[in-house]
C-alpha cells in the first residue's frame, strides 16, 4: 500500500459520516455510559473523546459496544452526554460531548465550536470499546492515552495529548500526537508517526514507514519493504535506529548535527565522506532512505 493511498484514506476519514436522524444525546444522567449496536464489515468506526483515554479492543462478534466511564475532578457529571448514530453506508460515529460541545460537530479545520478547554478538562470520560475485527477505525481524544489492539483493519489514532499504542492489525496506520511516546508493533501495513516530544518504536512485517519525533528516539524495524517507497525518519534530538531487510536496496541521506553514523549495509559513498552527512546507495539503490537528527547517532541496521 502506498503512502499516496495512506493519505487519501487518512483525508477521507476526517469528514465525519453523516448521522441519520436528528440528533439525539444519551447518557447524560448516567455516571457510566453503555452503548451496542451492529458494525458491517470492513465499515468505519469513529471515536472522538473530549477528554480521557480510549482503550480499543476486539470484540467477539459483529457488534461495537461502548463502556464510558465519567470521572470529575469538579463540575458536573451531567454536563456530559454521547452523540452516537450511524449513517446509511453502516459506519458508526461515537462522540462524548460536554456542555453541547460536540467533536462529531466540526469546521472544516478540525476545531469544534464553543471550545471551553478549561471546564472540558474537569470531567474526564474513560471509553473501552469493542470493535468486530476488520473494521476500519479511527479514535481522537483531546487528552489521554489511545491504545487500538486487534482491530484488523486499517487504524487512524490520535491525542492532543498521551501515550499512542497500535498493536496486531493488517491494515494502514497513523498516529499523531502533540506529547507522548508511540508504540506499534505487529502491523503489516504502511505506517505514519507523528510526535512532538516522545519516543517512537514500530515493527512492522511490510513497511513503508515514515517516523518523526521533535524530541526522542526512533527505532524502527521492517522485515520487507516495497522497493519504490521514499522513507523519513527524524528526531530533533535523539538516535534514529532503522532496522531493514538484509536485500535492501535505496538510496542512504544521513545527517547528524553531533553525532556518528553507522551502517549494517555496505556503502557506496557518493561525494565526500563526512562524519556528519552521508549519502550513499544501498545495494542497487533506489528509493531515498533519509535519517536526520539534530543531536544524536544514527545506525542503519539489517535484519538478523
Amino acid at each position: 500500500m502506498t503512502f499516496a493511498r495512506v493519505s487519501a484514506l487518512v483525508a477521507a476519514l476526517v469528514v465525519l459520516p453523516g448521522l441519520s436522524g436528528a440528533q439525539t444525546l444519551l447518557g447524560r444522567s448516567d455516571s457510566v455510559f453503555t452503548w451496542r449496536g451492529p458494525l458491517r464489515a470492513g465499515a468505519l468506526l469513529t471515536v472522538r473523546n473530549h477528554n480521557g483515554p480510549i482503550d480499543v479492543r476486539p470484540a467477539t462478534g459483529a457488534q461495537v459496544e461502548l463502556r464510558a466511564e465519567k470521572r470529575a475532578r469538579y463540575g458536573n457529571l451531567s454536563d456530559v452526554a454521547f452523540n452516537v448514530g450511524t449513517n446509511a453506508d453502516g459506519n458508526v460515529t461515537i462522540c462524548s460531548t460536554f456542555r453541547g460541545n460536540d467533536p462529531c460537530d466540526q469546521d472544516r479545520n478540525g476545531r469544534s465550536r464553543n471550545d471551553d478547554d478549561g471546564w472540558r478538562r474537569s470531567v474526564t470520560v474513560v471509553m473501552t470499546v469493542l470493535v468486530p475485527r476488520g473494521a476500519q477505525v479511527r479514535v481522537s481524544t483531546g487528552n489521554g492515552a489511545v491504545t487500538v489492539e486487534r482491530v484488523g483493519g486499517e487504524v487512524s489514532a490520535s491525542t492532543g495529548n498521551g501515550r499512542v499504542t497500535v498493536r496486531n492489525t493488517d491494515g494502514a496506520v497513523r498516529v499523531t500526537t502533540g506529547n507522548g511516546d508511540v508504540e506499534v508493533r505487529e502491523v503489516a501495513g504502511a505506517v505514519r508517526v507523528t510526535t512532538g516530544n516522545g519516543r517512537v518504536s514500530v515493527s512492522t512485517a511490510r513497511g513503508p514507514v515514515e517516523a518523526r519525533s521533535g524530541n526522542g528516539d526512533v527505532d524502527v524495524r521492517m522485515t520487507t519493504v516495497q522497493a519504490s517507497e521514499d522513507m523519513t525518519f527524524s528526531t530533533g534530538s535523539g538516535d534514529v535506529r532503522v532496522t531493514l531487510p538484509a536485500d535492501y536496496n535505496g538510496d542512504l541521506d544521513a545527517s547528524t548535527g553531533n553525532g556518528s553514523i553507522s551502517s549494517d549495509f555496505d556503502l557506496t559513498v557518493e561525494g565526500r565522506l563526512s562524519p556528519r552527512r552521508v549519502r550513499a546507495a544501498i545495494g542497487r539503490g533506489g528509493a531515498r532512505l533519509r535519517l536526520a537528527t539534530g543531536n544524536g547517532k544514527l545506525e542503519v541496521r539489517k535484519v538478523q
